[in-house]
């Protein structure tokens, strides 16, 4: 655009004058300037306003029959809602009695405005839109595109979660191809285009990227960080109409303040992070030798999970070794460069132990346990200390590299090593490989989210475990960005919760690229106030918040996003139970011994899980088991199945592998309530002839594998058939403890592989 020296001009006048935001006559002529149409208008000051000559000029000057009136005022935000617009007959006579009213009624206007009325209709799908945009830490400039009109935001909200609006940070739109797959996925713009049922196209494409180039090229230029000394908060046209193939801006918000100047931020290495993936050698700050205090424990944890001893080393003065460990006093004495230096020490000290890590050259990554680093209210100045010493670190060694602080320490199970500060009998750690899984990374910011992860889920065993706290240096997308290189790694599972600027972006760009190289990446978003319960934001911030931005962009870059803790969990063990399958189609057995759980299965068929049968000679080789079993004269064979608690292990077993190795199934859903006694679904041993390895899981399990298929497991039943649960789990099946949540989450995840 060659009109940004105009458009500073216009920001400049306005701040110097004390103003964050344009009128509308300016918002017209900074849209004029980046080639955007927006309608004729005649501009009346209030302080010499003679309405006979202004209403004569207006009548001669604007084109069809109507006009509209509208008041230009700094203190009055919503206009028409307080009566400051007008749509009125093209007459001089409507014009001057309307003018008059207007300046009656606002003493306080700066001007009024005459302004062409452009017929199209307010009521119609797609023929009003709201195009916004707006200046994001996390995510640099977002563009919003959304229905438009008087009732845009009570229409959205009305709309099923992740219909609309359509959001696309404005660095990941490199080109028109990208706007022209934004407007693929944009369901209003649907409307506008004509390609729905019975409707007609209002405009072309071409058309619309036209404005969402302009705006684009508007907010890379008037950004934090940028060539202006001005960036636009926020920048809406409300509506945008369609009127005669054209796109005309019929309102117009720009909300502005002067532009951050702020340093970018210095990324770790690319051999720092890695060496706190693959680390080879490590050493722990902290370790008491009279107690078992924090540091003691990742030590001890250290040791237990099998990482060499003699790589192992401890940082303490005066004592030659703790737990078979060697001690030394500073980390210059090391006797070679470590990989992974622990530090967990009172946050006092923290600086100093810092500052003698980095000015050794021993040390490239840190994983600071320590809290108070500027997480907390008051310790500011020392977060500010540990970021200048991790930047005087770097000027000796430019592979130094810390995670945390407040981080709950990292697990990584290709080299046996465990730095979590919970002592093993509180929690069974993540160390060890699940044959049945996935190779999964679990990286969270927050330490207690991974551990109670692990503490409900004890079959995940991720090849790495890392908890980032308070990404003082190394931050969440850096380590997935890392991740995502690792070919054989199939799941990413990601925690988040707060983002450094431009973290946002950051990650969707590596979530894009492990999506790409055939990663699921499973994630969960905390911190959900969004933007718009802020009084001062307007239509833009309050239809896309915070929260819905992320979900969004972290959906359009590839991940599958957890709207409950509930749901990540679930999510995950779709995940990793599946992840190494190539799952064609959402064409899915049902089976149940209970007539409710059938039917609630029955319900939750629908978009991507189908439950057909084409081919009846599925139901003939289901029939063989059922008349073998003595089930045929109670049962038919059906999708959904309800095989009735007479079934016993055979039964089942021997539908499901049926199911299993037809190709008209995809995979299946089975859920039984355990409290038969025609099953074993109780461990042996107890007063009851049941024996789990009689159960139909194992024979089940192994079919599936064979099939390469997704089997999910059930147990409708308390907490007496838990050992049922485990049992399932450790030959790979995700289980449910209720069918039609099953059946619903396995709807999620397949409408995210086969998308």
């Amino acid at each position: 655009m060659e009109n940004f020296e105009a458009v500073e001009k216009i920001l400049a006048r306005a701040g110097a004058e004390g103003r964050t935001s344009l009128s509308e006559p300016e918002v017209y002529e900074v849209m004029t300037l980046a080639g955007l149409e927006a309608p004729k208008y005649l501009l009346f000051p209030a302080a010499d306003l003679d309405p006979a000559a202004a209403a004569a000029a207006a009548a001669a000057g604007l084109a069809g029959d109507k006009a509209v009136l509208k008041l230009v005022s700094s203190k009055t935000l919503h206009k028409t809602e307080s009566g400051g617009v007008k749509v009125l007959a093209k007459t001089a006579e409507a014009l001057e009695e309307a003018l008059k009213a207007m300046h009656a009624k606002f003493p306080e206007a700066e001007a009024l405005m005459a302004v062409e009325f452009l017929p199209h209709s307010a009521f119609a799908l797609g023929e009003e839109l709201l195009l916004g945009a707006r200046s994001d830490d996390a995510f640099g400039p977002v563009i919003t595109l959304g229905p438009g009109g008087t009732n845009a935001e009570s229409l959205i909200k009305s709309l099923r979660p992740g219909l609309a609006p359509s959001v696309m940070p404005v660095d990941l739109a490199f080109n028109s191809g990208a706007w022209e797959a934004f407007l693929a996925g944009s369901w209003i713009w649907a409307y506008c285009a004509g390609s729905v049922r019975g409707g007609r196209r209002l405009a072309q494409n071409g058309e619309m990227v036209k404005w969402l180039e302009g705006f684009s090229h508007l907010m890379r230029h008037f950004r934090d960080g940028g060539s202006s000394d001005w960036a636009i908060e926020e920048f809406e046209v409300n509506p945008l109409a369609a009127a005669k193939g054209h796109l005309v801006a019929l309102d117009g918000v720009l909300r502005f303040r002067p532009a951050r100047k702020a340093a970018p931020r210095s990324k770790p290495s690319r051999n720092g992070v890695d060496g706190l993936l693959h680390t080879a050698s490590a050493a722990v700050v902290g370790v008491s030798e009279k107690k078992m205090n924090m540091a003691r424990i990742i030590l001890n944890n250290i040791v237990k999970a099998g990482f060499p001893r003699e790589r192992t080393y401890i940082i303490k003065e005066g004592v030659a070794e703790i737990d078979g460990v060697k001690c030394f006093a500073s980390p210059a004495q090391l006797p070679e460069k470590v990989d992974m230096y622990v530090v967990a020490v009172p946050s006092p000290e923290v600086p100093r132990v810092l500052a003698e890590a980095g000015e050794s050259g021993k040390v490239n990554g840190v994983v600071l346990i320590s809290g108070g680093m500027g997480e907390k209210s008051g310790s500011e100045d020392m977060g500010k200390k540990v970021v200048e010493t991790i930047a005087r670190a770097r000027e000796k060694n430019p592979d130094f590299a810390l995670s945390g602080g407040n981080s709950m320490g990292i697990v990584l199970n290709g080299v046996k090593l465990n730095t979590f500060f919970i002592p093993d009998y509180k929690l069974e750690h993540p160390i060890g490989v699940n044959p049945y899984n996935a190779k999964t990374a679990f990286v969270s910011q927050s330490g207690a989210f991974i551990i109670s992860s692990v503490s409900k889920m004890p079959w995940l065993k991720p090849a790495y475990s890392i908890t980032v706290g308070n990404q003082q240096d190394v931050t969440v997308p850096d380590y997935v960005e890392r991740l995502a290189d690792e070919d054989d790694l199939k799941v990413i599972l990601v925690y988040m919760e707060g983002f450094k600027p431009g973290d946002g972006l950051a990650l969707a760009k590596v979530i894009e690229k492990a999506r790409a190289k055939g990663k699921q990446v499973v994630l969960y978003k905390a911190g959900r106030t969004a933007v718009g319960q802020k009084a001062v934001m307007g239509h833009t911030a309050s239809i896309a918040g915070d929260y819905l931005v992320t979900r969004l962009i972290m959906e359009r870059a590839g991940a599958l996003v957890a709207e409950t803790f509930d749901d990540f969990n679930d999510l995950a063990a779709l995940a990793c139970s599946f992840a190494g399958l190539e799952i064609k189609h959402g064409n899915t057995f049902f089976m149940s011994n209970a007539g409710f759980e059938a039917a609630g299965m029955a319900d939750g068929v629908g978009g991507r899980v189908t439950a057909d049968v084409k081919d009846k000679a599925i139901y003939e080789a289901m029939t063989r088991t059922l008349k073998e079993f003595n089930l045929d004269s109670i049962v038919d064979a059906k999708n959904p199945l309800d095989i009735t608690p007479m079934a016993t292990d055979g039964a089942i077993g021997g539908v499901v592998k049926t199911a299993l190795s037809s190709d008209e199934f995809s995979g299946a859903v089975v859920s039984m309530v355990p409290l038969t006694p025609a099953m074993s679904t109780l461990p042996k041993g107890g007063a009851w002839p049941d024996d789990l390895d009689k159960s139909f899981l194992k024979g089940a399990a192994e079919a599936a594998r064979e099939a390469r298929k997704p089997l999910i497991f059930c147990v409708a039943a308390g907490t007496i058939y838990e050992p049922y649960c485990a049992y399932a789990q450790k030959l790979g099946l995700p289980v449910f403890r209720s069918a039609d949540r099953a059946v619903k989450i396995y709807a999620k995840y397949l409408e995210y592989i086969l998308s």
